[in-house]
């Protein structure tokens, strides 16, 4: 399972990166340090599997989920210190959420349960749209992200991308 590991805190990352080493077929492809280049990642990594923390500088980790518009989603499992945050995620669609500092069984079981949505894009999709929809849109107005269909892959599409829909083998959009 391709891994990204998205933290602002080294320490953080080299913690999640050495449970991840211990299990088996998870590979982690790269880590960002900032929500920027965290999307850059996922773009050019293209990973199965992302543990973003919440807070970080440039851009949250809400932020990320928020902006994954037009790609290819990823698992995401919500790392963070503060619980409230974690609770809002797990709520809101985050396949698990761990609290900092991250124990080795908790990682585990969250690795778990990412490989059982790993063939399940749709779910994936449905997700990454609730966590999207779970923060405070930005202030310029709101947000709203849709769920779209790119041959096998499920896209977040930001509703003014979408020039038109169309009905395909009983999909229909309302």
């Amino acid at each position: 399972m391709r891994t990204l590991i998205v933290d602002d805190e080294p320490i953080a990352r080299r913690v999640l990166r050495e449970g991840l080493d211990a299990l088996a077929d998870v590979e982690v492809v790269g880590e960002a340090d900032n929500g920027r280049s965290a999307l850059e990642q996922i773009e050019k990594l293209r990973p199965e599997l992302v543990f973003l923390d919440l807070q970080m500088p440039v851009m949250s980790g809400f932020e990320v989920v928020r902006n994954l518009a037009g790609k290819t989603m990823p698992i995401i499992v919500i790392v963070t210190a503060f619980d409230q945050h974690a609770v809002q995620a797990f709520e809101a669609g985050a396949v698990d959420y761990l609290l900092k500092p991250v124990q080795d069984a908790r990682l585990e079981k969250a690795v778990e349960r990412a490989r059982s949505l790993r063939q399940k894009p749709l779910e994936i999709a449905n997700n990454a749209a609730n966590i999207a929809a779970a923060v405070e849109p930005p202030t310029s107005g709101p947000s709203r992200k849709i769920m779209g269909r790119n041959g096998d892959d499920y896209v977040l599409l930001d509703t003014d991308e979408v020039l038109a829909f169309q009905a395909e083998r009983g999909f229909m959009i309302t």
